[in-house]
């Protein structure tokens, strides 16, 4: 057994099925009763009703989620050892990119990679990290410190910007530079196509690092078109249209003025003209409803929001904006157009995607082809055991 030993707590009877199928929480219904004696993020041992070990994880008095997992052998400490191993099997994964045409990619993806309530993503030489949950941030110190070792990285930067940190009841921080240098930008590539990313000021990490492969998808439907992409951001599916030969005549909508004057650069950068394209500060909603009533109409439409539902309450709500986003997106779209629609509401599954898609059409009495569908690029592994921690959803389709 380890030389170190845990606190434990034990399960309810009969409560341990998910969790010996491989799931990664503990509700705090299933405990026979709070371990007080065990601090906020604190790591603890996980036993049947009938005192056999199960797993050994973090736990958080405060959540629904109790326990959040992290090994199921007794013998194995969380350590600096433990986080080395959990980070070394990550990079294994990623090592499917070719580093000359792709250097960025998420490194750890949570639950996906055995360290729930930790997000790494990897910008050519430097880290951006965000840390969700209490248990994680009590391991601060020794996660950095197995970055740097097994990644060799220049530096990293922590986001602990995150509203999903009040719940784990830990503050919100300001963006701060833990080991190394980080320069304000880093220059990185993605499929051969070059960005710049800014993880100070950026959305999520600086990059929507999750759409890779739906951009490059993407190329083979816009040769030559004109293409309307909406919630644009720093313009990562129009610069990939506007590489192509022919290129796409591409017009990017956005609600923030700086993300449009990225796209603007990003465009430079990788050699394009700017002039034959659109790059619009606007609300898309609105956006799209005056592109209707002015008759305007595009062989491709992007549909990439923002999440419309970060919780089940929301759910509702959420499903009534994706169908009118929807409606409106085909409105301005031409007869046999390509759309790419996508979510990345938790909440709402790959079902409810499509049936969005599918009242939108009704509505409007045109038929639609589903092309492809995509979830998670390989570097945003989902453990098979927890399908909850999915979130995005893409589809491909032909509007009739």
């Amino acid at each position: 057994m380890s030389a170190i030993h845990y606190p434990a707590t034990s399960l309810k009877p009969r409560r341990d099925e998910s969790l010996l199928n491989g799931h990664l929480w503990i509700f705090s219904g299933a405990l026979q009763q709070p371990p007080h004696w065990v601090e906020n993020g604190g790591i603890l041992d996980v036993k049947s009703a009938t005192g056999q070990f199960i797993a050994r994880g973090y736990y958080n008095p405060n959540t629904d989620i109790a326990i959040r997992i992290l090994t199921r052998d007794a013998e194995e400490d969380i350590d600096l050892d433990f986080l080395r191993r959990r980070i070394r099997s990550a990079q294994s994964l990623r090592e499917v990119f070719d580093s000359a045409r792709t250097n960025a990619y998420r490194l750890i993806n949570s639950e996906g990679d055995g360290l729930p309530g930790l997000v790494v993503d990897r910008y050519a030489d430097i880290l951006v990290a965000q840390i969700h949950t209490a248990g994680m941030e009590r391991l601060r110190p020794l996660l950095i410190e197995a970055l740097m070792q097994e990644t060799g990285a220049h530096g990293i930067l922590l986001r602990n910007d995150g509203q999903s940190r009040r719940r784990e009841g830990l503050p919100i921080e300001e963006p701060q530079v833990v080991a190394g240098d980080v320069p304000e930008q880093v220059q990185v590539c993605e499929n051969g196509v070059s960005f710049f990313v800014d993880f100070w000021q950026g959305q999520k990490t600086g990059f929507f690092l999750d759409q890779r492969d739906k951009r490059e998808a993407l190329r083979k439907y816009t040769r030559g078109k004109r293409l309307l992409n909406c919630f644009s951001y720093t313009g990562g599916f129009s610069v990939y249209a506007a590489l192509n030969t022919p290129p796409a005549q591409v017009t990017s909508v956005d609600i923030s003025a700086p993300a449009i004057e990225a796209s603007r650069q990003i465009f430079t950068m990788n050699g394009l003209d700017c002039s034959p394209h659109q790059f619009l500060v606007a609300d898309v909603f609105d956006y799209l409803a005056e592109a209707r009533e002015g008759g305007e109409l595009f062989d491709v439409v992007v549909l990439d929001p923002p999440a419309f539902a970060k919780s089940q309450g929301a759910r509702t709500q959420a499903l009534k904006a994706y169908r009118r986003l929807n409606l409106l997106g085909m409105q301005v779209l031409k007869p046999g157009g390509i759309l790419l629609t996508c979510s990345c509401s938790g909440v709402v599954g790959m079902d409810d995607l499509l049936g969005a898609v599918a009242l939108s059409a009704q509505r409007l009495h045109r038929s639609v082809q589903l092309l492809e569908s995509y979830t998670h690029g390989v570097d945003h592994p989902i453990h098979l055991a927890m399908p909850e921690t999915a979130y995005l959803k893409s589809v491909f389709c032909r509007v009739q």
